[in-house]
């Protein structure tokens, strides 16, 4: 009993320690070789760019789809974001694979290439 309050207490600090988190809304499709995920983005820190990669997945649940979204600094703390991706196949849900401050050296988060167009 006492390890499971552990594990659940020790979850509950991880998930809110987190500085960006991204949670999975909804999904729809475009056309035969794009989709939308709507995605809600939390930040601690607002003024800090973070990205997100996101998945689109099919009834099987494979990936069929798959994009990174760069956050840009500034913004509100809470927000909802359209994020349009090609898709190999129809897409029936999506996912988020992770989210970070630590942007890539690659990532430019001045960029409109990465943004969720």
């Amino acid at each position: 009993m006492i390890a499971l309050l552990f594990v659940g207490a020790r979850t509950i600090m991880q998930r809110f320690s987190e500085p960006v988190r991204a949670e999975f809304i909804s999904q729809e499709r475009i056309d035969d070789n794009t989709g939308r995920l709507w995605i809600d983005v939390n930040r601690k820190n607002p003024d800090v760019p973070a990205y997100c990669i996101v998945t689109a997945v099919d009834y099987s649940h494979s990936e069929v789809g798959r994009r990174e979204v760069v956050l840009p600094a500034g913004g509100e703390q809470h927000s909802r974001i359209a994020v349009d991706l090609p898709v190999r196949e129809p897409l029936v849900s999506g996912r988020i694979y992770g989210c970070s401050e630590n942007l890539p050296f690659y990532m430019d988060p001045e960029s409109s290439f990465y943004a969720a167009r």
